[in-house]
């Protein structure tokens, strides 16, 4: 009953409404009109905030001379340290009860919390079924999903209502891989959901052992899509592969289709820069995220395409991250989630030193030890009692970089072949 629920508040008549809705907007001959209605929307919930009015202020701007997304270019740009300060003071209305807390990935060591409604969960989930099916992909369908829903405990999960098969990531090892060869076969699905390591960590396992699974479809998203993890996922799984690239914030959305990447319209409103994104998302006025930096670099020739009403994206760069491989063969990825409702830590890195030894980098502010305990109980959670942690703490300067000076989160130490 939970589950049927759960589905039906996120997949009924209004999904169907919205997604006829973005069908629309490439009927239309532009979409500049469009844009600039949003956008005078997120301006107006600003002016409720606590935030927007001093904060422009501040950069001598009056909120309440902002007419048209002319004006757009006069405003500052709005860094992730500042909704990390105070996030409730962009809420634009305090009596929203079907408000909900949403965390950033913190792929970049540092996670926020931001703010939903029904509203902008519902645009959301209308853009992600859009797309999906327009790759093809029914909501009725049968599709297995490889996407960290399920912990250690448990290896599969069915979820009628949505006719989804949930398979634990925790579990994706030699140990395990002729029962969950077993399990998808007998369910046939149409659709793989995942993350990219997840799916290559699946592809990899079947092609060290000779096997072959066929779906038809796979959608990844939340990691960056690697052009050796989608060629062997293809192979191994005979499939089309379908990327969303997106952000916890949900501040801006891309969707490749035939090799490029392009932009959901209305949507967002985005500028790339050299090093970084500036976003301005229309889908949530309860949280208005106006102007904001992502530091995720996207390749393009600045070419627009008419048919799909956005600018063509040659290539995504950002949230790169190595795997954890444990002793049992086991890869994991997304460590993320280990750290998210921690205090008082500014910054993280993880690094693997050997197959049993993780080392976890902190620069910290006011961080106790009842804050460290709980973060070694969820990397134990997540990595098993077999792996020897260890914390320290650092200064900023002592994170580790790439090559090309990019952070990255999760690092191994080990040979890769």
């Amino acid at each position: 009953m939970k589950d049927f629920l759960k589905f039906h508040l996120r997949h009924n008549f209004l999904l169907r409404t919205e997604i006829k809705k973005i069908d629309g907007y490439f009927q239309l001959n532009s979409l500049k009109e469009k844009q600039n209605e949003a956008f005078l929307k997120l301006i107006k919930a600003a002016k409720k905030t606590k935030f927007y009015p001093s904060f422009y202020e501040k950069n001598e701007v009056d909120i309440h001379q902002i007419y048209s997304l002319d004006d757009l270019e006069k405003l500052p740009i709005l860094e992730k340290r500042y909704i990390k300060e105070n996030p409730s003071s962009f809420l634009s209305t305090k009596r929203h009860i079907t408000k909900t807390k949403g965390y950033t990935s913190g792929s970049t060591g540092s996670p926020l919390m931001v703010y939903r409604d029904f509203k902008s969960i519902l645009k959301e989930n209308s853009y992600v079924w859009w797309y999906r099916q327009r790759a093809g992909l029914s909501i009725q369908d049968r599709k297995v999903s490889l996407r960290g829903d399920l912990d250690r405990n448990k290896l599969f999960y069915f979820d009628k209502a949505a006719n989804t098969l949930f398979i634990s990531s925790y579990h994706l090892n030699k140990k395990k891989l002729l029962q969950i060869i077993e399990k998808i076969t007998e369910f046939q699905p149409k659709a793989l959901l995942a993350y990219p390591s997840s799916a290559f960590t699946l592809a990899s396992l079947l092609e060290e052992d000779n096997k072959e699974l066929v779906i038809p479809l796979v959608f990844t998203s939340s990691e960056s899509l690697l052009a050796f993890q989608k060629e062997k996922i293809q192979q191994c799984f005979q499939a089309k592969i379908f990327d969303w690239y997106g952000t916890a914030e949900r501040t801006i959305a891309l969707y490749s289709e035939k090799g490029k990447y392009y932009e959901p319209p209305l949507y967002s409103l985005n500028e790339y820069k050299t090093n970084k994104i500036i976003t301005t998302s229309f889908i949530n006025t309860l949280f208005p995220l106006i102007n904001y930096q992502v530091n995720d670099v996207v390749g393009h020739q600045n070419i627009y395409d008419e048919e799909r009403k956005s600018i063509e994206i040659d290539r995504i760069q950002g949230r790169i991250e190595d795997y954890i491989l444990l002793p049992d063969g086991s890869r994991i990825g997304r460590m993320d989630v280990a750290f998210k409702n921690i205090k008082g830590i500014k910054q993280a890195q993880i690094i693997q030193h050997s197959i049993q030894k993780v080392e976890v980098l902190l620069v910290t502010k006011d961080f106790t030890v009842e804050e460290e305990e709980k973060l070694l109980q969820n990397l134990k959670d997540r990595l098993g009692e077999q792996m020897k942690l260890s914390i320290s703490k650092v200064n900023e300067g002592e994170l580790q970089q790439s090559e090309n000076k990019k952070f990255k989160f999760v690092i191994s130490k080990l040979n890769k072949k």
